[in-house]
């Protein structure tokens, strides 16, 4: 492959320069330790609350954790607020969520989104409570009775049950509280004319069960219904783009003896909407309009349980953590994307996706070793089905691909750290992964049209293995500022597509690999009024997995591509006064091919950005809380984000202009009792949700533009 000396280039100059800032930031750190502590002597000090996060597998301090992490506490999470995975991605620098695509991406690193057909494999892991959630459609539609949400960027291979090559998402839940309790919530919602309402009405229970006393075991209910028309006019005069969703959860959790507590938690949620996959022409998208004639439907369920345990033998923990989930969806939308009569047309999409697995973890340490090692089993089976046809036709005669897999994946994964001094500690992690996939892929065409390709029918059992190594060290410069360097190694399977290859033969693609080098710095300055957090980092990514084609009109999975991701990312949150605090990020990514080509089109993409890759991030933010009495508080909150221009597809054929956007809340509250007004896009910014391009037309679908609310809230 071409760029393989500047790449060798690149990663000794990064080495190079890395070595050099460590030592520096490492000198600037120190100078600051002494007025650390004579802040931290006067009793009317004012710090920050410490942020704990689970990035790897334990709860710490997040400024003690070697990892570049971003944590969105609980009173950021709700309506008007970050409601939603790309509300959550706004938050993190070289973060990008979109529906169509990876659909998470950080750091450029992300997977092929609806071009790879019905089977999309996510680069970057979601978890739910460390259950890995393996397909899009079974993510969370709203982030409903989340805890905290942690952003961990770059690979994650030695400590995670299911390995991930660009990052993770953990969303942790709520436990059950240590006293009875009830909360009820209402939101209204209305876009930016105030022509369109939302409604949402949550309401959830805390009761803790006690024995002599002491609570032993907590239950929680949790319930949450959401309805929106929509904000887009059909051509027909419909307002389409609507919401109505259910998401419910249970959970219990208590103390089994005095060294073990398990964890029970269900949850169950449904969507009953249109989609929202109403295209446009991106003129025509901007201005909240479509032109569809054929009725969209979505049905969507995802239910879950999960079972933890974790055991203390006396400085060795156990932790099982074992979890059945799955989503159903259906959906049919226009195919055409217009009410031309002429030549109509349909697509839909079928989904049945099962998935058992079973983690197990032990964690100790004596003296300057501590050790954290585990096995990870996963069976998925999945079941999807894509259609595209005249819509004049039954849909028993729609032309269609018919994809069903099983894969089994069984994997050890270990890290052992040892403190060389009180001060500097070396970490080394390895990971061992083995999959087996089995699929059939059908496509068929009983009403002869042949939409979906030439008809055939392949089967094939294929497998992959993996051995990741990571290997750290850390400085500790003195208990609130370290510094860091990683290398590691990220592995993504390879797998059996949808698509049927030449000759009538299984699309087969092999595993894709990133080698990622990163350094970084965490430190506490001012009396812990200032955090301050910064990484450096290199990524080179191998064999990467990408749509080409075998004629002009079919396509294939292979491993036709090379790229390189590097960039900065900065993140601060300053403590002003007791009620008075302002946080800021920044990102630059620079993510390109470095091979691209699709001989068959005559296409080549080497040298283009990576999709979903925008150069500059940024995100500013403010709190105030303000008590006007003993009875009364004023909280406020300030958000701005920024994402420079990015591409959605490799050829860079439409580029999304840069995007700022503003979100605002203002509210009182008292003893059980709160109101709050808010704003969402505040500046009514407009950019594209969804792009595709239909046969060299380019068509989306615009996100909201702004929208108001009112949230009541009350607690018993």
């Amino acid at each position: 492959m071409i760029g393989n000396t500047s790449r060798m280039s690149a990663v000794k100059i990064f080495a190079t320069g890395g070595l050099v800032g460590a030592v520096v930031i490492s000198a600037l750190l120190s100078s600051t330790a002494d007025a650390q502590e004579a802040a931290e002597a006067r009793p009317d000090t004012i710090v920050l609350d410490p942020l704990l996060v689970t990035a790897r597998r334990r709860v710490e301090n997040a400024q003690d954790a070697p990892v570049a992490v971003t944590v969105v506490p609980e009173e950021d999470v709700g309506l008007g607020q970050v409601d939603t995975l790309e509300d959550m991605a706004f938050r993190s620098p070289n973060t990008l969520y979109n529906d169509q695509g990876g659909p998470l991406s950080i750091r450029g690193v992300g997977s092929l989104g609806i071009s790879a057909g019905v089977d999309r494999q996510p680069s970057v892991g979601v978890f739910l409570d460390d259950v890995f959630i393996a397909r899009p459609f079974g993510y969370p539609t709203h982030l409903n009775d989340i805890q905290r949400i942690e952003v961990v960027r770059g690979s994650q291979a030695t400590l995670y049950g299911k390995n991930t090559i660009g990052g993770a998402v953990n969303m942790t839940s709520r436990d059950p509280g240590d006293r009875f309790g009830v909360q009820l919530e209402g939101d209204i919602a209305g876009t930016r004319d105030l022509d369109s309402h939302t409604g949402r009405l949550t309401g959830a229970f805390d009761a803790p069960l006690s024995d002599g006393g002491r609570a032993k075991l907590g239950v929680r209910g949790y319930a949450s219904w959401n309805r929106s028309p929509g904000y887009i006019t059909n051509s027909d005069g419909d307002t389409v783009s609507d919401t109505d969703s259910l998401a419910t959860r249970f959970a219990m959790k208590g103390e089994i003896g005095d060294a073990t507590t398990i964890r029970i938690s269900v949850d169950y949620s449904r969507d009953r909407d249109d989609g929202g996959l109403w295209y446009a022409t991106v003129e025509n998208a901007f201005k909240y309009k479509a032109d569809h004639d054929y009725p969209a439907t979505r049905d969507l369920d995802i239910a879950g349980i999960s079972g933890r345990l974790d055991h203390d033998f006396g400085g060795v923990i156990l932790t099982s953590i074992t979890a059945f989930r799955g989503h159903s969806l259906e959906t049919i939308l226009d195919g055409d994307f217009t009410s031309d009569p002429g030549f109509p047309l349909v697509q839909a999409q079928t989904e049945e996706q099962r998935q058992f697995s079973q983690e197990l973890r032990l964690s100790g340490g004596s003296g300057p070793v501590e050790a954290r090692g585990g096995l990870f089993y996963m069976h998925e089976w999945f079941e999807g089905d894509q259609f595209y046809d005249m819509a004049s036709l039954p849909r028993g005669q729609w032309s269609r691909t018919d994809f069903t897999q099983d894969t089994d994946t069984f994997s050890a994964f270990s890290e052992v750290s040892y403190a060389i001094t009180p001060a500097l500690k070396l970490i080394g992690g390895l990971r061992y992964t083995y999959e087996i996939k089995e699929a059939t892929s059908e496509t068929s065409s009983p009403s002869g049209t042949f939409f979906m390709g030439t008809p055939g029918r392949v089967s094939e059992t294929d497998s992959f293995q993996n051995l990741s190594p990571e290997l750290s060290i850390v400085y500790q410069i003195d208990d609130r500022n370290l510094t860091f360097a990683k290398v590691s190694r990220g592995f993504k399977s390879g797998g059996i597509s949808p698509f049927i290859d030449v000759n009538n033969q299984p699309n087969r693609y092999d595993p894709e690999v990133t080698t990622s080098y990163e350094i970084g710095a965490k430190a506490l300055w001012f009396g812990d009024r200032l955090r301050v957090s910064g990484s450096l980092f290199y990524t080179d990514w191998n064999d990467q997995q990408a749509v080409t084609y075998t004629s002009p009109s079919t396509r294939i999975i292979s491993n036709a591509a090379e790229a390189t991701s590097k960039g900065v990312e900065l993140e601060a949150s300053l403590q002003v006064t007791r009620g008075l605090s302002f946080n800021a990020s920044y990102g630059y990514l620079d993510a390109k091919y470095d091979e691209f080509i699709d001989r068959v089109l005559g296409a080549d993409h080497s040298g283009n950005p990576l999709p979903y890759a925008p150069k500059h991030s940024a995100g500013l933010g403010a709190r105030l809380t303000m008590p006007i009495d003993d009875h009364i508080t004023v909280r406020a909150g300030l958000d701005y984000s920024y994402r420079s221009s990015y591409s959605f597809t490799a050829d860079n054929a439409y580029r999304q202009d840069p995007t700022h956007l503003v979100d605002a809340r203002i509210g009182v509250g008292g003893a059980g009792w709160s109101a709050t007004l808010w704003a969402k896009n505040l500046a009514d910014e407009q950019y594209l949700r969804q792009y595709f391009d239909f046969g060299g037309v380019d068509m989306g679908v615009a996100a909201e533009g702004r929208t108001f609310g009112l949230t009541v809230a009350a607690t018993w």
